[in-house]
């Protein structure tokens, strides 16, 4: 047998159950199929030894690792905005958008400025941002990461609430 019919062997018998583990955990239909096909575009490309024993178990646990790590990085894109949100004493909503935008736009570069946008205005996914701007998801997570940490060291200097 060779590496593509084995391939696909395997994703024909464990695609459904990967499948159902990510949408349990995530909720998501179409970020669970992404989830998936992380997994197996990994495999795919990687030199990894499998073996049939412990086959299930590796397929199994990366896509919970997956969906654990993109449960963390939602909460975490939510929680700097929900506590953007939350202090309306101080400003009102509209002035603490367009203190955000000012910042973004004066503070971060066109690059991922384009990431933001494709990102909170378009509604984006990842794997779609890394498509559109021929770059990989990795790449997409980095620049969002590390904006989002700038975006609420930002805030917090200016006295919300941010934790």
């Amino acid at each position: 047998m060779t590496d593509k019919q084995e391939f696909e062997e395997i994703f024909r018998q464990y695609y459904g159950t990967m499948f159902r583990m990510a949408k349990r955990m995530l909720g998501d239909e179409a970020e669970s199929k992404d989830v998936v096909s992380d997994v197996f575009a990994h495999l795919l490309n990687s030199n990894i030894a499998l073996h049939s024993e412990t086959l299930r178990s590796f397929l199994l646990t990366n896509v919970r690792n997956r969906c654990i790590n993109l449960l963390v990085h939602k909460q975490k894109e939510q929680a700097v905005f929900v506590d953007l949100t939350d202090d309306a004493a101080q400003k009102t909503k509209d002035e603490q958008l367009d203190e955000l935008h000012r910042y973004i736009d004066g503070h971060m570069p066109e690059f991922t400025q384009e990431i933001l946008r494709l990102r909170y205005q378009r509604g984006l996914k990842y794997r779609e941002i890394a498509d559109t701007l021929q770059i990989s998801e990795v790449t997409v997570y980095r620049h969002l990461s590390q904006s989002l940490e700038q975006l609420k060291e930002h805030f917090k200097s200016l006295g919300y609430g941010i934790k």
